[in-house]
């Protein structure tokens, strides 16, 4: 145990805020296994909860209820991620403390240890806390906000091209389809769809809605279609197998689920939900004061559903079930994130690094670069566009 580095044994423990209630201490408390808690505010530790507190809270009416703040203890035991475990042993001799917090060389907080901790032979290497991922032409890319693994930049780029093409094909068919069946058989399709929406019965409001409808059903499709739908089902699959301390292996991860909680899918799903229900329930609302009262409901229910209906389109549309060559190429990318990781894991990133990290700015890049060309293209052959 000489000179044993405390991050080999660090446990990256759950935390509390200032205005949390003593119910969900105690029940934190309880799923970490341990007998006190810290208590953050932006990242810096405040203050701890105890077992002593909430015996003691639980002596007063109604204190299950109340904020932290108003039973935490002062810190007694805190040490730096560089100490060894000799020194964790005598700060914890010396203070009686239930646990021993570490925190990096700017005291903000990275996990807990208790005696137990110190004396259990070196724990299993550390795992990210958070990990992020995205499908792109050229494999998968993870992060997790301080450092990236896969392909990076240009495919990240790529993957905004391909979706701004597939939402332009698919714009192009439906604007195309009701460009032929207006020329041919005198129905306006066209102006239904160029039409702003006024929420009335009218077919001109009807149609449009369809008809814009179909233009993101057939983007879904089409998405669907390519390999990169398996692609993103083994980004899920592979970052499923992280958060649970699997094994990387093929026949392990292959068992992971394709649907993940935090995909980018049930953002859109939510936006998607939220702007189709405002627009639909304009049907079935007098026109007093209807706007605002379907604006209200399509957000209450956005609210409650857009989870699962992101899981839905998740299945449905933007994953399938993908390869073993896929996974076996995400498994690399996850490997390559944790050698990383592993080398430097409490290495903290700016903000601009997280937000470069996040791949967004790539994506968007690459959509607006293909853009213009798709525009130059256009204009250069003097075929029309119509955006919606």
């Amino acid at each position: 145990m000489q000179n044993t580095p405390i991050s080999e044994k660090l446990r990256r423990a759950q935390y509390l805020f200032p205005n949390d209630s003593l119910t969900r201490a105690a029940e934190r408390m309880g799923d970490a296994g341990l007998t006190a808690l810290p208590v953050l505010q932006d990242g810096m530790l405040t203050g701890l909860i105890t077992e002593e507190n909430l015996l003691t809270a639980m002596q007063t009416p109604g204190a299950e209820l109340q904020a932290v703040r108003d039973w935490v203890s002062p810190i007694e035991a805190v040490v730096d991620i560089d100490s060894t475990v000799e020194e964790a042993v005598e700060v914890l001799t010396r203070t009686h403390a239930p646990l021993l917090v570490v925190t990096d060389s700017m005291g903000r907080y990275l996990g807990v240890l208790t005696t137990a901790d110190l004396m259990r032979r070196n724990m299993l290497p550390p795992k990210p806390p958070l990990v992020g991922g995205m499908a792109t032409p050229l494999g998968v890319y993870l992060t997790t906000g301080t450092i990236s693994a896969g392909p990076q930049t240009f495919a990240l780029m790529l993957t905004g091209a391909l979706l701004f093409l597939l939402l332009t094909i698919a714009n192009g068919a439906v604007v195309g389809l009701a460009q032929w069946i207006q020329d041919q058989g005198g129905l306006p399709l066209m102006s239904y769809m160029m039409s702003p929406f006024a929420g009335t019965m009218t077919m001109a409001d009807l149609m449009g809605l369809v008809m814009r409808g179909s233009v993101y059903l057939l983007f879904l499709g089409l998405m669907r279609a390519l390999p990169i739908a398996g692609t993103h089902a083994a980004e899920h699959k592979v970052v499923h197998a992280i958060e649970r301390n699997e094994p990387l292996a093929l026949e392990v991860v292959r068992r992971m689920p394709r649907v993940h909680p935090r995909c980018g899918t049930n953002l859109a799903a939510g936006v998607m939900l939220f702007l189709g229900l405002s627009e639909l329930l304009r049907f079935f609302l007098p026109v007093q004061g209807g706007r605002e009262m379907s604006l209200m409901i399509a957000l209450v229910i956005t609210a409650l559903s857009w989870r699962s209906f992101g899981a839905i389109l998740q299945l449905l549309a933007t994953t399938k079930p993908p390869t073993d060559q896929q996974i076996q190429g995400a498994i690399r990318s996850a490997e390559e994130l944790m050698q990383k990781y592993q080398r430097n894991p409490y290495q903290m990133a700016t903000p601009w690094q997280r937000i470069l990290n996040a791949g967004i700015i790539q994506i968007m890049a690459g959509a607006g670069i293909t853009s213009m060309l798709v525009l130059q293209i256009t204009e250069w052959l003097g075929i029309p566009i119509y955006w919606l």
